[in-house]
């Protein structure tokens, strides 16, 4: 036990490294120095109201990403503009201002940010995903729903879409997900064609993984279990890089309910009783997942340690010292598990988190089964139970605890820390883990 706390708290001292982001990471240091060299900004014509980074890939001395800023324009109008940026010593240099002809916001608007050694510029055209303009226009819409249900369900080989409605539920640079109503004509009375269906495109690989999962889940007993609700795969379109889903009912997330908890008063119980609830409910949908009897790609320790290191070396520029500070520590985690075998792979979601859960009406469905594998079970346990602190983090920005965060986090981390164990028990009434 002295062994792991030793253990533990090197790690910490070695994360605490990360605190020092570098200045283009921190908002009020990029709002400054953006304020200081756009000229759209320096002259009044625009106003910044808010920059932030979002995506972000660290390469050994160079880094990639997605930013946005927020701006209002002369009539108070309220615009975010959507821009890749580049922190890279050579490119720096060969950019020194804003192209001409080009203004903020624009296409073609590209601008050095010499304070942070940080090159920025408005998000190109070809940069979107493919699909994206199709799936939001109804018209054409429509017609892809139809081809890929048509062919991807034998029950909707003659399926026929009268009108559809479709509204952006999420649209983010490497992904879109789009909810559509459909109407039919006469021919569709007592049929089971699906009223609300839902249309995902993903940049890379992760849709065809998707649906293989989905398809593979879809026909196997978890469907049938009970315990949660999972979506019905109804197509997908190579050439687009679209699936297309039976929607599932969920206003809500399991996350956004944890959350609301939290910022609600620790005297208040209601929330915290549904909350035990739909906790209980969800780690045994997680053992009925496990307990399914599916295959899929394996995931491991080694695989996750690999990810672990090659995730470090690509900090190790940015954060000096932060290599040599947690190297000792992996390496006697990967000693441990020498001495630990692990337990005996099950079907894993991989990136199991409460917004993973949705939630309506006291059920729950699982959803985002593009990591699909098979690992040991206390890979989605701990990533779940991290995720409930990660969402303590979370609600903590946004309350309000009259200047003194780190007091408000340490009245709510026994709540929970109680909800987390709570879930490990429910889990292990119905299923073991090591």
């Amino acid at each position: 036990m002295a062994d792991m706390t030793t253990l533990g708290t090197q790690m910490l001292e070695g994360l605490r490294l990360l605190e020092d982001s570098p200045g283009w990471l921190r908002q009020d240091r990029l709002e400054r120095a953006m304020r200081k060299c756009v000229p759209e900004f320096t002259s009044g014509a625009m106003t910044l109201l808010e920059a932030r980074a979002k995506r972000i890939r660290l390469e050994a001395a160079s880094a990639t990403g997605w930013f946005m800023a927020t701006v209002a324009g002369s009539e108070n109008s309220h615009t975010v503009v959507h821009m890749i940026g580049a922190v890279d010593g050579a490119r720096s240099a060969a950019v020194d201002a804003v192209r001409s002809g080009a203004q903020f916001g624009e296409q073609g608007w590209r601008c050095l940010v010499p304070e942070l050694g940080l090159v920025l510029e408005t998000l190109p055209p070809e940069s979107g995903l493919q699909a994206q303009p199709i799936l939001t226009d109804a018209t054409r819409a429509k017609v892809i729903l139809e081809q890929g249900m048509r062919a991807g369900s034998s029950a909707l080989a003659d399926i026929r879409i009268e009108r559809c409605t479709p509204s952006v539920a999420r649209s983010k640079r490497n992904r879109c997900t789009v909810v559509y109503r459909l109407e039919y004509g006469p021919e569709a009375a007592r049929r089971d064609w699906p009223r609300i269906v839902v249309a995902k495109t993903h940049r890379g690989d992760k849709g065809p993984a998707a649906y293989h999962a989905m398809c593979t889940l879809w026909n196997s007993s978890l469907r049938w279990n009970g315990a949660v609700t999972i979506a019905e795969p109804l197509g997908f379109l190579p050439e687009l890089n679209v699936l297309i889903q039976r929607a599932v009912p969920g206003e809500t997330t399991l996350g956004d309910r944890i959350e609301c908890m939290l910022l609600r008063d620790p005297g208040e119980h209601g929330d915290q009783e549904n909350v035990r609830d739909l906790l209980g409910k969800t780690a045994r949908g997680l053992s009925a997942l496990h307990g399914c009897g599916l295959h899929g790609p394996p995931f491991g320790w080694d695989e996750e340690m690999a990810e672990v290191r090659e995730m470090m070396g690509r900090l190790a520029h940015w954060v000096p010292g932060l290599e040599a500070q947690l190297s000792p520590a992996l390496a006697r985690l990967e000693e441990l598990a020498i001495h630990h075998p692990p337990q005996v792979p099950v079907p894993s979601h991989r990136s199991f988190r409460p917004a993973q859960v949705l939630v309506h009406a006291g059920d729950i469905a699982f959803i985002d089964f593009d990591g699909f594998c098979e690992a040991e079970p206390a890979a989605d346990l701990a990533l779940f139970r991290a995720s409930m602190k990660q969402k303590l983090i979370h609600a903590a920005a946004r309350a309000d605890h009259g200047g003194s965060t780190l007091a408000w986090l340490q009245a709510r981390l026994p709540q929970v820390d109680e909800l987390s164990a709570l879930f490990l028990e429910e889990y292990e009434r119905t299923a073991r883990v090591s």
